[in-house]
């Protein structure tokens, strides 16, 4: 694995005391993410597509294997054929790779905080993701974790949120069948009260110049009848106001729909619009086309793709250039993002 050195205060004349877990002396131009990786496809993976943008970053952002149930024998076996694969190994040696999990990695279909492995989970996850050890994310109860990389061109701040560890249950009509929908559960929490404080207190750190945050399901759109924040409307709105306070421009990422697209919000108290850029599958795409979302810019894909986006530092504020790719580096969509 492609080393990194951490350091706990880098920049001192940018970053204020509240730092994040980690704090990189490394310059990020070019993120690529992705989620939804069938580990058992070995022959149909994307990772010579991704190795061939050059990324700075990996992200993933869920169902990085698909391993439910209880057995951690079979959970590291599966993230060991994922890690297994020659060209993800190549990916480890050159680049480096942070991420959070979804339900399939988790352990349980649209899980949370009822699965009884959750911890035993983690630690795969963190084994898989060579996590440290003496990460401050190994001692706390989740997988949430944050990442700032400072350079002089800019400070982007990577924060990581655990959708599944501490989030309440949820609820479907017609279950187990092909016109499943999940319903909305008023009250029910996503992030836990720990993690919210946590997550609040990382928006705060002064002299970043963006702020990504990663999440496995989807948190702008509303329509669609599949697991998504919105099904959880008081957490979501906690949600809002607390970016509402970042003081720098943030963008979403997130995976689990099996389709990619681009969503935007405008948010109260907030001079920013919101953008969530969503990458699934990396190998296992949906057939399903019928999905609403008034929030969308652009079209949905359809087939297996990877995101990577590039972003450019000569202006006050930075410039973002999202492509999605896909076989052949094959070019699938892409947007420019100004933040005035």
């Amino acid at each position: 694995m492609k080393k990194i050195i951490y350091l706990a205060i880098l920049f001192p004349f940018m970053l204020s005391a509240q730092q994040s877990d980690v704090t990189v002396s490394k310059a990020i131009n070019r993120i690529a993410f992705g989620s939804c990786s069938q580990q058992n496809l070995t022959g149909n993976q994307l990772w010579s597509e991704i190795n061939a943008t050059n990324p700075d970053l990996w992200i993933w952002l869920g169902d990085n294997v698909y391993s439910d149930g209880i057995d951690m024998k079979q959970r590291r076996k599966d993230y060991d054929l994922q890690k297994s694969h020659p060209d993800y190994k190549l990916l480890l040696k050159q680049t480096e790779v942070i991420g959070i999990w979804d339900d399939h990695d988790f352990g349980v279909n649209d899980g949370g905080k009822e699965y009884p492995m959750k911890d035993e989970s983690k630690e795969e996850l963190f084994r898989f993701l060579d996590v440290p050890d003496d990460h401050p994310a190994r001692a706390r109860k989740g997988a949430y974790q944050s990442y700032t990389y400072a350079s002089k061109q800019g400070a982007v701040k990577i924060i990581l949120l655990d959708a599944r560890y501490f989030r309440d249950s949820l609820k479907w009509n017609n279950p187990g069948t092909a016109e499943k929908e999940a319903l909305v559960n008023e009250n029910g929490d996503v992030l836990g009260e720990v993690q919210w404080k946590w997550f609040k207190e990382q928006l705060s750190e002064e002299g970043v110049d963006l702020f990504i945050l990663g999440t496995g399901i989807q948190v702008i759109p509303t329509q669609h009848r599949w697991e998504k924040w919105s099904n959880f409307p008081t957490a979501r709105k906690r949600l809002m106001e607390v970016i509402s306070s970042a003081n720098a421009p943030l963008v979403f990422i997130s995976g689990d729909r099996h389709l990619s697209e681009v969503s935007r919000v405008e948010i109260e108290d907030y001079p920013y619009p919101v953008w969530e850029f969503t990458s699934s599958s990396l190998n296992s795409p949906s057939g399903l086309k019928e999905d609403l979302n008034k929030y969308r810019v652009g079209d949905k894909i359809h087939v297996p793709n990877f995101a990577s986006m590039e972003i450019d530092w000569k202006t006050d504020k930075p410039v973002l250039q999202l492509r999605y790719y896909g076989r052949n580096n094959t070019e699938l969509g892409q947007h420019s993002i100004q933040f005035e």
